[in-house]
């Protein structure tokens, strides 16, 4: 299964991002296309349903919820990405008093009928520009 990690360093604290990426936080103002969201339950098992501005649906599952560290993991139910068993992780770490470091973890595996090379590159490309916009537009949410 490919793994595909996408770090980024956020000027603010990590006090100050945890309520935009949490389970139940403000994911729905930054991940990539989405307009609204919604989360239904609480611990694992809960589903969080996002509403891509084309319509599409997109939902998460809680998988787990660290006690010790600002992390979780969730997998992918549904979606229209071109990727299937999406297991991800979210993890913020402290980079001194300032400044928070974000991994967005996930393992995969290609959704096509034909599994090779070239679907796998495409795979983790789709997952890597996903991650990518979604940190940028997080980014410029902390933006003084």
């Amino acid at each position: 299964m490919p793994l595909v990690t996408a770090t980024s360093l956020l000027p603010v604290p990590a006090r100050c991002v945890w309520p935009l990426v949490r389970w139940n936080g403000a994911l729905g103002d930054w991940y990539p296309g989405a307009v609204s969201m919604i989360v239904e339950g609480v611990g694992k098992g809960a589903l969080r349903r996002l509403r891509l501005y084309d319509g599409a649906p997109v939902v998460h599952r809680l998988e787990h919820v660290s006690r010790v560290d600002d992390a979780y993991t969730y997998a992918v139910v549904e979606g229209p990405y071109p990727v299937a068993d999406l297991l991800a992780q979210i993890r913020l770490r402290a980079d001194g008093e300032r400044q928070t470091a974000l991994d967005w973890t996930a393992t995969f595996r290609p959704l096509s009928s034909h599994p090779n090379q070239s679907a796998e590159a495409e795979a983790e490309r789709f997952v890597r520009d996903l991650y990518d916009a979604g940190m940028a537009r997080l980014r410029s949410l902390l933006q003084p």
